[in-house]
């Protein structure tokens, strides 16, 4: 971390969003900048916005924080700069790419060793961490059957489904059929289902599940559904029963 912060002083590369500075005056004597971790926003499936405040006590400060799965964190954001002559200032940095329904620990890390007023780098190089904070990523939404009986009639199946958990579910269902050493399908239907919200979804067979299911009129065929998601869910496959009318 201390190599990315004295990296980006002497490229003169920073990052974060800094709003609402109060203004203030440098002193001989500065109390160091003391950083206040705040909870997180915005937090999705993937992204997660870190918040917190800088008590600068009117020095050039630098800024970042540091966020992972466990408190010896691992990684962090680009780090922002402060300029001298303010008061306490209030920063936040976006992250994406979370890994869904996981828990992270953050804390807010502050430096005011590395610039002068003047943008210069100085040493020795002063640390101060933040409280930490933790927030929970949302979970991928999680699909399901109502019912493993599904009704075939005119070459149309129905398949009660239901979308659980917070993100809605987006993919493509295939519904197949074991014949001898031969997997057949029987028929293909792409979806997408609201967060928490159940759906009917009709797909039509195939000419092979015509063929096949034209001979079969009035039984019940064990077949398996399988769904493929295009948000990052692990495969759904589930055995269900056809029933024939």
């Amino acid at each position: 971390m201390t190599s990315t912060i004295r990296r980006l002083v002497i490229a003169g590369c920073v990052g974060g969003a800094i709003s609402g500075l109060a203004a203030g005056s440098a002193q001989a004597a500065s109390p160091p900048p003391m950083p206040t971790t705040l909870p997180a926003t915005g937090v999705g499936t993937t992204p997660a916005v870190r918040h917190g405040t800088v008590a600068t006590g009117g020095q050039a400060v630098l800024w970042e924080f540091q966020y992972g799965k466990t408190l010896q964190y691992g990684q962090h954001t680009a780090a922002g700069a402060i300029p001298a002559g303010h008061g306490t200032a209030y920063v936040s940095a976006a992250v994406t790419r979370l890994k869904p329904g996981t828990r992270y620990h953050f804390s807010l890390l502050t430096e005011n060793g590395g610039m002068n007023g003047a943008g210069t780098p100085t040493y020795p190089l002063n640390f101060y961490f933040g409280p930490d904070q933790t927030f929970f990523t949302k979970r991928l939404g999680r699909l399901s059957i109502t019912t493993s009986k599904l009704s075939v009639r005119t070459g149309i199946a129905s398949i009660p489904v239901r979308c659980a958990i917070t993100q809605s579910c987006k993919g493509k269902l295939t519904l197949t059929l074991r014949a001898g050493s031969r997997t057949l399908t029987l028929a293909r239907k792409s979806f997408t289902i609201l967060a928490d919200a159940e759906a009917t979804l009709k797909p039509k067979l195939s000419k092979t599940g015509l063929t096949l299911l034209d001979d079969a009129s009035g039984q019940r065929l064990a077949a398996s559904l399988n769904a493929r998601f295009f948000t990052g869910q692990p495969k759904f496959s589930k055995r269900v029963t056809l029933i024939l009318k």
